[in-house]
């Protein structure tokens, strides 16, 4: 048990890094959250816990794709539905990539973790999204 406490302590932890200051307001009542509850329900606190934190990486990374690819995309006109596919899977990547603590601890209780990394980008992406701008300059 003290292995999976340690764990879900590592990967939140992990999270600091990408939210930053903020971030310590958000995982550290996670930790403690965990810690209260993991004798009455160990599985669905790490369950919410590798929710929680998966969602705040892929909120992170549709960010940083936002500003790098798909708002220049939009603008000029070259954001197609191919680019979109391709973003979209190179953020599941990353999300998979930086959550890998995470997804490993997670994984058996959560089953498909790939299939809920793409309904967290799908999410952000919602909560992110970047209208279509006309490109004026002509």
């Amino acid at each position: 048990m003290q292995s999976v406490e340690l764990q879900i302590v590592q990967g939140l932890l992990g999270l600091l890094s990408l939210a930053g200051t903020a971030g310590v307001a958000y995982v550290v009542p996670k930790v403690k959250t965990f810690m209260d509850a993991r004798l009455s329900s160990e599985q669905a606190t790490v369950a919410n816990s590798v929710i929680d934190g998966l969602g705040n990486i892929a909120e992170a990374v549709v960010q940083e794709f936002n500003q790098k690819v798909v708002a220049s995309a939009k603008q000029y006109g070259t954001f197609t539905p191919t680019l979109a596919q391709s973003v979209k899977q190179d953020a599941i990547e990353a999300v998979m990539s930086q959550g890998s603590g995470l997804i490993a601890l997670g994984g058996e209780a959560l089953g498909d973790v790939q299939k809920l990394v793409s309904s967290l980008i799908e999410k952000a992406v919602a909560e992110n999204h970047i209208p279509t701008q006309q490109n004026s300059a002509g």
